[in-house]
């Protein structure tokens, strides 16, 4: 086996995070905790796993991190237990006495052999396994750390920031071969197909491209969608895209409107919005920045008569993380001060109330001393093809 070409961070970025994680078990309380993950949404349910053992299994996975001593690593599928082995940071790395949902007999041995006695809960464990742990360890103390878990991940070092501006060049990179390639009579498909090559020839991975396709002069819909079609583009046209790539598993994510020709006046309103949200946003985002100041800065969204579908901002690393802010139209978002070395996703997606008509426009950054530092190169502006 080799691990050739796989992301790797040093050892003294982990000895970092396990320096953090443990402060938080400590302020806690935590004995242990036990982290859970599985390979859904392209492997980042498995971000939290991934950040103390250095592998994002395809399969659920278990991670037994106690406050002194050693972690413990669980492979529920025998024949991934290998390649985890080889790729993981962690020297016990181990397969279940059982496959998959039949996990909690492992679990409660090893948390019951070192009789730990509090247990934070990281991720959105299997009911069926959490249910028999719990049976069997009666006396433990239970708790969800997920939340203060993500907080940990939400703050970027500097090898992270690395893996993301890496992950950042290969979002652009798939924006401009599109752009290139846009064309009267080119396929939905072909165009996710052309921004998969530039993503793996970028030395990235693809995680996903949302697209739409409607006539602005006819619009029928305002958001990218998940599962894209054959319909060839025409002039005329806006395509919306969402697209992120990762390094290390490692996201970066950038949102760009493809206008066929020139916007038409309703879709250059829309478009205008969605640059004077954006610009504003980022003009307040610094250290000590509250999630309400992102908030109130949303108001041209509703003022302009418009909503919005999807979220308007979001943390970022291999997930969605801390915090997520809509538009002032919606309910105020959580308590939540932006701290530096974050990094963050503007994505003001202003949409006709009919939800007929809207554009998404947005990527991602880094929040510096100084302020918002956009990651990408591609700028936020206007695409023409055609």
């Amino acid at each position: 086996m080799s691990k050739e070409g796989i992301p790797q961070f040093s050892p003294e970025e982990f000895k970092r995070r396990y320096k953090n994680v443990r402060t938080m078990m400590d302020r806690e309380g935590f004995d242990t905790l036990l982290v859970f993950g599985h390979s859904g949404n392209r492997q980042h349910n498995h971000a939290s796993v991934h950040y103390l053992a250095g592998v994002a299994p395809r399969h659920e996975s278990y991670l037994i991190f106690p406050k002194e001593g050693e972690p413990t690593l669980f492979i529920t599928h025998n024949n991934h237990l290998a390649s985890a082995k080889e790729v993981s940071v962690l020297d016990d790395v181990r397969r279940t006495a059982k496959q998959g949902r039949d996990s909690a007999p492992s679990i409660t041995q090893e948390i019951k052999g070192k009789g730990f006695g509090s247990v934070g809960v990281v991720g959105t464990v299997y009911y069926q396994v959490m249910d028999a742990v719990r049976r069997e360890l009666p006396s433990v103390e239970w708790a969800d750390a997920t939340g203060a878990f993500r907080e940990i991940r939400a703050r970027k070092s500097e090898e992270e920031l690395a893996f993301q501006r890496k992950a950042a060049g290969a979002c652009d990179d798939a924006i401009e071969a599109m752009t290139r390639e846009l064309r009267p009579g080119i396929e939905e498909r072909e165009l996710e197909i052309i921004s998969e090559k530039a993503a793996w020839a970028a030395g990235c991975e693809p995680q996903f491209l949302y697209l739409n396709s409607t006539p602005m002069a006819a619009s029928e819909s305002c958001v990218p969608n998940q599962n894209i079609s054959r319909r060839k583009i025409q002039m005329g046209d806006v395509i919306n895209t969402e697209l992120s790539a990762s390094y290390g598993l490692y996201s970066a994510q950038i949102l760009r409107p493809f206008f066929m020709g020139d916007p038409t006046s309703d879709y250059a309103k829309l478009y205008d919005v969605a640059k004077k949200v954006y610009d504003q946003v980022a003009a307040l985002l610094k250290p000590g920045t509250r999630t309400q100041d992102i908030y109130e800065a949303t108001s041209l969204i509703p003022e302009s008569g418009y909503t919005t579908v999807d979220g308007l901002f979001h943390g970022f690393g291999v997930d969605i993380l801390p915090p997520s802010v809509r538009s002032l139209d919606f309910p105020p978002p959580p308590r939540f001060v932006f701290e530096e070395n974050m990094t963050v996703v503007i994505q003001p997606n202003p949409t006709t109330k009919d939800e007929r008509m809207g554009v998404q426009l947005g990527d991602m950054g880094v929040i510096t001393g100084e302020g918002f530092e956009r990651m990408h190169r591609v700028a936020p502006e206007v695409i023409r093809c055609g």
